[in-house]
């Protein structure tokens, strides 16, 4: 019952008709509202949303029946009790219809909440207990966040691990597209550059300035330098064996008429003059021999011709700063400088560069060239043959006429004095016959030699040459030798014949006499031209 105000004069409880007509407006509405109690005996299919509709429409549903029960009580009482109820009576009974209705409502409600509930944690409970065995719903949850982070690390790592490997795939095969193409580029280049130089004339020009700058740098680096030596102190006369045995006549010297140059010499534009000289270091003396082999080069770029003269070593000739003596003697006296203005002196000749080759080296590089073809006369061949000329023994097997010798025989022939040599000439005249047979032969045997052939001759001999011809020098030699174009060589021998006396003698040494004037001015014009 509900607190309120009740009247004592009348009891509800034993009214029949009004008890009778209460239960049957219950019914009615009821009846009306169709109000029915859904037991979650299913909570598998369990949806919150729709659990929640059902729910709020329940909860509508009690609401209707509340008011319905409302509304039929205050007809019932409006009907029986009018007459017998004051307004007190009235709110009394509302109050407790009130709470009998908020009571039924609340157990029904209470009973499908209580339900629900139940269900939703035995749900729970299934969940829990079935993942209880192993963790708790924390630690699966953070060993679910550790999985998941751990998958995505490693996923992340694959795929930096994919982009860095096609990095370096795209930069590898960035670098061989471009060493690719380099060597396409450079080989397109080497091809245009190789057709410009043996198809067009500027690329052969430069092609050829190109080998002489190498052979040049070659020339400066493999050869070897003459050293400076002292002069010989003492002015001493060589007297040969010949010399002594000769009957030659003595003559003296001051009635000579020495010819007066001054200066270096003569010496004209497009025209070079090179010394060749063969040294014979033997019973010398001095660390410098003499030399037998005497030679001017000359290339005539005005002329286009090669010329060789031989000056015998015999010639008397002034020496500065010595006595009047043989000239194969002014080297030994002093140096290269020294022979320079000697001839410079006497011809009037100034010279552009010195080769020398002695004896030992000459033999070899006549071996490196693989031997020279040379006729002998059977005076020569059997001369050769019965002396030492040829210092070994076992190739003093020569004979008459042409013949392939190696350097060892071409040595000893071209120090023949007593044989009258192929020319008709003897003595020393014979003798520089056969140094400028040897120079004409070594030229016909290599002028036809590919470049190559030539090159590894070169590199063989250049060390055994001592030169004062720089790399510039030899590369404008060589140039000027190119362009010219010769292949022909001419010779003259000074002194010239009839133009000196021999058979005489100065301080006891076999000697030529030239007449000075005339073989300047033959060997000029032969040098020169007229």
């Amino acid at each position: 019952m509900s607190k309120g105000n009740t009247h004592d004069d009348f009891e509800f409880g034993n009214d029949p008709e009004f008890i009778e007509k209460f239960y049957k407006n219950i019914d009615r509405v009821l009846n009306d509202n169709d109000f029915s109690i859904i037991e979650p005996t299913d909570m598998g299919d369990f949806d919150p949303a729709s659990d929640l509709t059902i729910a709020s429409e329940e909860s509508n549903q009690g609401e209707d029946l509340g008011n319905g029960l409302e509304s039929a009580l205050d007809e019932e009482l409006s009907y029986g009790l009018e007459s017998a109820l004051d307004e007190d009576l009235a709110n009394g009974l509302e109050s407790v219809l009130d709470e009998e209705i908020d009571e039924e409502l609340g157990l029904a409600h209470g009973e499908e909440a209580s339900a629900l509930e139940d269900q939703l944690l035995d749900d729970k409970d299934e969940e829990d207990n079935a993942d209880i065995e192993d963790l708790s719903p924390i630690e699966s949850i953070d060993e679910t966040l550790n999985d998941i982070n751990n998958s995505l690390a490693k996923q992340i790592s694959e795929e930096l691990e994919s982009l860095e490997s096609g990095e370096q795939k795209v930069k590898k095969k960035s670098r061989m597209m471009k060493v690719q193409i380099g060597v396409v580029i450079g080989l397109v280049v080497l091809l245009g550059f190789t057709f410009f130089l043996g198809f067009t004339k500027p690329g052969n020009q430069l092609l050829l300035k190109m080998g002489i700058n190498i052979g040049g740098k070659i020339w400066d680096a493999w050869t070897q330098d003459f050293t400076n030596e002292p002069p010989v102190l003492v002015d001493e006369d060589y007297i040969e064996e010949d010399d002594l045995t000769s009957d030659a006549v003595e003559v003296d010297t001051d009635d000579i008429v020495w010819p007066e140059h001054e200066g270096y010499g003569r010496q004209e534009e497009g025209v070079y003059n090179i010394l060749l000289l063969g040294e014979e270091a033997i019973g010398s003396g001095t660390s410098r021999g003499r030399t037998d082999l005497i030679i001017i080069a000359t290339l005539n770029k005005n002329s286009k011709s090669i010329k060789l003269t031989s000056l015998m070593r015999d010639t008397l000739v002034q020496i500065p700063g010595y006595r009047e003596n043989k000239l194969n003697s002014a080297y030994e006296k002093g140096d290269v400088d020294l022979l320079y203005k000697t001839i410079a002196l006497n011809f009037n000749i100034r010279l552009d560069g010195c080769i020398l080759v002695n004896f030992e080296n000459f033999e070899k590089i006549i071996d490196f060239m693989g031997g020279l073809e040379i006729t002998l006369t059977s005076s020569e061949a059997r001369y050769l043959r019965n002396t030492n000329y040829i210092s070994n023994p076992k190739y003093r097997t020569v004979v008459e006429g042409t013949q392939l010798m190696n350097g060892n025989q071409v040595l000893g022939y071209s120090r023949i004095r007593k044989r009258k040599a192929i020319t008709g000439n003897n003595n020393d005249y014979g003798r520089t016959d056969r140094h400028r047979i040897i120079l004409n032969a070594i030229f016909e045997k290599n002028k036809t030699k590919s470049e190559v052939e030539l090159a590894t001759i070169m590199f063989k001999m250049l060390p055994m040459v001592k030169t004062d011809i720089d790399s510039k020098s030899f590369e404008k030699l060589l140039t000027t030798f190119i362009e010219m174009g010769t292949m022909e060589v001419e010779q003259l021998r000074i002194p010239a014949d009839g133009t000196f006396t021999d058979n005489v003698k100065a301080r006891g040494m076999d000697v030529l006499i030239p007449d000075f004037e005339k073989n300047v001015s033959i060997l000029h014009e032969f040098i020169f031209g007229s």
